[in-house]
């Protein structure tokens, strides 16, 4: 749960990787597409984000449009249901 009340957080799926560090994501959820960035902490981190990763993005709720990845699910660790 994240501490700002007006963000969102959704599951989706990196589709394809695109220039200047942003990627496409494909929300599980809903059948929407967006484009998305890694958040502060994965650049730090560097953590890789390649297509077909499962990730965890923040979208505000006043802007559907873009959101950025906060999360990268590890692929051989199951996920538990929320």
């Amino acid at each position: 749960m994240t501490a700002k009340p007006w963000v969102l957080e959704l599951d989706g799926e990196v589709i394809e990787v695109l220039p200047a560090g942003k990627f496409k994501v494909k929300l599980k959820e809903m059948n929407l597409e967006m484009i998305c960035y890694k958040a502060g902490r994965m650049k730090q981190a560097h953590i890789s984000i390649i297509a077909g990763d499962t990730v965890k993005i923040e979208v505000s709720q006043y802007d559907m449009s873009q959101g950025r990845i906060t999360y990268r699910y590890n692929p051989a660790r199951p996920q538990a249901d929320q």
